[in-house]
């Protein structure tokens, strides 16, 4: 019970319109309660609601990131040269460029062993790909560009503000109604729980089935292909990966048409390639993916 409640005083995410409330049952309720440590929880993600704290951010991303991996369509992938591989590129990305967002913990990859071709950007930094995913693109640069899109995701929060949709409201009435008491019975803590496991799901299913809006997504298109130019890599990539993409599930069911999204990429970035560094790039792919 401890372990779940420390994680859900994470997920108490802020309503500003309880502000008032949540200063009053501070004054009723003791710091070493259970419902103590839950409103105080949720008083101090509130005062952050525009931008929660790092350490905050990755542990919402840790949980959220827990229950997607439980599900059993998307166990970890057992390839560790792979996922190396893939760490490799994706932290390269991070290293070169100086606008993406540092997490609490640095990012962090994972690859799932699953042929459906899709990706999640979860808060804090960590980033899962599915094996389908990775074996579709044609060379390091298009890893690159998936990689890249994701980590402009985790740089723009859109993990933070899919979380905030989130409808904690009956938690609070939960919350209000215990500490009004200044006690909270076993029933209400268990009730509690329930309303915290249910917003997560909300959340995960917002990343897994409904993914991010159509706005998000073109504005991490934008900035991965920036972030793919300053590593060095062909931002045309992104393009070719989008071109080269069809079907009707994973992401493909929760993005935007690969032609809207290549649409939306507008005119070409300048590019110097070194064809020897792409050869070397293209070697390196080719070794990992077993080609």
């Amino acid at each position: 019970m401890k372990r779940r409640q420390a994680w859900y005083l994470l997920l108490l995410v802020p309503i500003v319109a309880c502000a008032e409330l949540g200063k009053t049952l501070e004054k009723v309720t003791g710091e070493d309660t259970v419902e103590g440590k839950l409103v105080r929880g949720a008083n101090k993600l509130r005062k952050s609601y525009q931008d929660l704290d790092p350490s905050e951010e990755h542990y919402i991303g840790r949980s959220v990131g827990a229950q997607i991996l439980g599900m059993p369509q998307y166990p970890l992938d057992a390839n560790e040269a792979l996922l190396a591989y893939v760490e490799r590129v994706g932290h390269g990305i991070v290293e070169t460029n100086d606008g993406v967002l540092h997490p609490f913990l640095d990012y962090r990859f994972g690859i799932l062993d699953t042929d459906e071709v899709n990706a999640f950007a979860c808060p804090g930094g960590l980033i899962l790909l599915t094996r389908g995913l990775v074996t579709t693109t044609h060379g390091e640069d298009e890893l690159a560009a998936v990689l890249a899109h994701e980590i402009a995701h985790v740089t723009l929060r859109h993990g933070v503000a899919a979380i905030q949709k989130a409808n904690l409201t009956e938690a609070f009435t939960y919350l209000g109604s215990g500490a009004a008491q200044a006690t909270m019975k076993q029933e209400d803590v268990a009730k509690l729980n329930k309303v915290f496991d249910d917003s997560v799901g909300d959340v995960v299913k917002t990343l897994v089935t409904s993914g991010y809006s159509r706005d998000f997504e073109l504005a991490a298109d934008a900035l991965g292909r920036k972030f793919l130019a300053g590593a060095g890599y062909d931002p045309q990539a992104l393009g070719r990966l989008l071109g080269s993409m069809h079907g009707n599930g994973g992401m493909l069911a929760t993005h935007p048409a690969p032609k809207e999204r290549i649409d939306a990429l507008g005119a070409p970035l300048a590019f110097a390639g070194d064809p020897e560094a792409v050869s070397r790039q293209n070697a390196r792919h080719a070794a990992a993916l077993g080609r």
